[in-house]
């Protein structure tokens, strides 16, 4: 009997240890597979880079390098802000705000935000004193006893009209506080005249710019690079202006495309080149992309003419994921070597170095 008893109780907390031991095991493998904290610090940086990252209604710089992306854009700050000192003017940062970077965002945020608040509560104050110094002085001139004096159970008649003022003077204090907001937003709110940006592509750096027209900037860089034969840069390559982006879709490719077709060759016509470049996108084509370019640069002038060899300018067109860089870009293939600065740099060594085994031939 006792034996059957024993049996039988361990028939009944069987199942319960069994579970017990599934419930441990469960346990065991969520502790194993719990993320650990530097993978919510890692995932907080990638949404930051999302939000710095390459998108439509952008201009700037696309420069291209061979495996050095941080010495690329060193040089390019470097180059870039030097040149635009000289031609615009040096940059000016409103009050005592540092420039925001990768990792300063966080906290320019916060002082824009702590100005913002600070502003309101003096903008409320300032209106609320105003408003008991005109009380208390139709008071005085109605021979009432003023604010400060009057008792707790004003008299019936009046209440509707002060909780009319009342109403009226608190709309007018919150419409002043919004366009105060509006206005400290924007002074404080500074990009930078140069910020690199995340394009999503190897070897390709892309500066945002603040200028409207990138063009005469980087003309000025490659004019000064062919007079005075000096290199500035060792892996900065190419540096494309780039005067509009938009998404790589065909529709808004051909949008933008008009746009910038009709403002270009308004005044003048030329002979032009399309070059279209696709990196990491599988859904553009480029020669159904490129005739319809092609149409399009045609309908803005009709007298424009394409050509191979040496066109006065190129319709440079780069697909980057899911955005795309356009550009007008003369003298593309003559004078400026495809904006190569290294190449341009090293024209005059080569020639050079060829006169001179001339002039050894003939000696």
């Amino acid at each position: 009997m006792v034996g059957e008893d024993v049996q039988s109780s361990t028939r009944t907390f069987q199942p319960r240890i069994i579970a017990y031991c599934k419930l441990s095991v469960t346990v065991c493998r969520m502790g194993k597979n719990k993320r650990s904290r530097k993978y919510y610090i890692q995932s907080s940086k990638r949404q930051r880079r999302s939000e710095s990252a390459l998108g439509p209604n952008m201009t700037g710089f696309m420069c291209t390098c061979n495996d050095h992306e941080r010495d690329c854009v060193r040089e390019a700050y470097n180059i870039l802000n030097e040149f635009a000192d000289q031609m615009y003017g040096k940059e000016e940062f409103g009050g005592e705000q540092k420039p925001i970077g990768d990792n300063d965002e966080e906290h320019a945020y916060v002082n824009v935000k702590n100005t913002v608040e600070n502003n309101e509560k003096t903008v409320v104050k300032e209106k609320t004193d105003d408003f008991v110094e005109k009380m208390e002085n139709v008071k005085q001139e109605s021979g009432e006893c003023p604010v400060s004096q009057k008792t707790l159970d004003p008299p019936v008649d009046n209440a509707s009209d002060s909780d009319e003022e009342s109403l009226d003077i608190e709309a007018a204090v919150k419409e002043d506080v919004s366009v105060l907001k509006k206005q400290s937003l924007e002074k404080y709110k500074h990009q930078r005249r140069f910020q690199q940006v995340h394009c999503g592509a190897k070897n390709c750096v892309f500066i945002r710019t603040t200028l409207k027209d990138p063009l005469p900037l980087c003309v000025a860089i490659m004019d000064d690079i062919l007079q005075n034969h000096k290199q500035w840069t060792k892996k900065l390559l190419r540096m494309i202006p780039v005067h509009n982006t938009c998404k790589a879709f065909p529709e808004d490719i051909k949008k933008a495309a008009e746009r910038l077709a009709k403002s270009y060759f308004e005044k003048e016509s030329k002979t032009y080149y399309v070059d279209v470049k696709i990196r990491n996108n599988n859904s553009v084509k480029r020669e159904s992309l490129t005739a319809s370019l092609i149409g399009i640069i045609q309908a803005a002038n009709s007298k424009n003419t394409p050509e191979l060899k040496s066109p006065e300018v190129v319709f440079h067109v780069d697909v980057i994921k899911n955005v795309c860089c356009l550009s007008f870009l003369p003298e593309y293939f003559t004078k400026y070597t495809k904006y190569n600065l290294v190449v341009l740099a090293n024209m005059n060594k080569e020639k050079n170095a060829r006169e001179d085994d001339i002039c050894k031939e003939h000696a």
